[in-house]
């Protein structure tokens, strides 16, 4: 299903629910090690990155039952500190100044010249933890792919779990760039399908 704009509960709603799917994420571990702190922080983060998709032309899929959700954004179209500004709840995402500065100092190695630019990248992907493993996400990332490059446009993303990387090269997806920062010890892998490759 694809929905071009979620309203202001569905926000908070999917914001929420990322909070609880990326409380292990390899960058917000890394920017907030206090995981009941993380929770809240990633709220707030994954809640302004979901009202900036919803305002911008990214392709918006949610699972029927609002399981999950799936994100995707012109891989050229970088986050601004504006964006920030204008997330509903740009207040309360001040008292985790820290944590945004350190997790944009982890998320500033990120290369989008990697990619193509007409390519749209998932940003992000995520299903209720109670959910997680009954194919949600893979039915979302495969309408987007379909979609998406339906349209002309190649697909990629980037991954900093390794683990999540053999689920991405079922999908078709391919590795076309790793590195490590030393500094946080995260990896962090690009990888794309290109449109002439279907």
């Amino acid at each position: 299903m694809n929905k071009k704009k979620l309203t202001r509960k569905e926000l908070k709603y999917f914001a929420r629910m990322a909070a609880e799917s990326y409380v292990n994420d390899p960058v917000h571990s890394y920017a907030t090690k206090n995981e009941k702190i993380r929770k809240k922080y990633v709220y707030h983060f994954q809640l302004e990155r979901l009202a900036t998709s919803n305002r911008q032309d990214d392709f918006i899929y949610v699972d029927e039952e609002n399981r999950g959700i799936c994100v995707w954004r012109r891989a050229h179209n970088e986050y601004t500190f504006f964006d920030f500004m204008l997330c509903p709840n740009w207040v309360f995402l001040s008292f985790y100044w820290p944590n945004t500065i350190r997790t944009l100092m982890a998320y500033s190695h990120l290369d989008v010249k990697v990619f193509p630019e007409n390519t749209y990248i998932i940003s992000p992907v995520f299903v209720s933890p109670e959910h997680q493993g009954k194919g949600i996400a893979t039915k979302l990332i495969k309408q987007g792919i379909a979609d998406i490059m339906a349209q002309g446009y190649n697909v990629g993303l980037e991954a900093q779990n390794p683990v999540n990387v053999a689920f991405y090269e079922k999908l078709g997806f391919k590795v076309i760039k790793h590195e490590h920062w030393e500094r946080e010890n995260i990896d962090n892998y690009y990888m794309l399908i290109m449109n002439d490759e279907l």
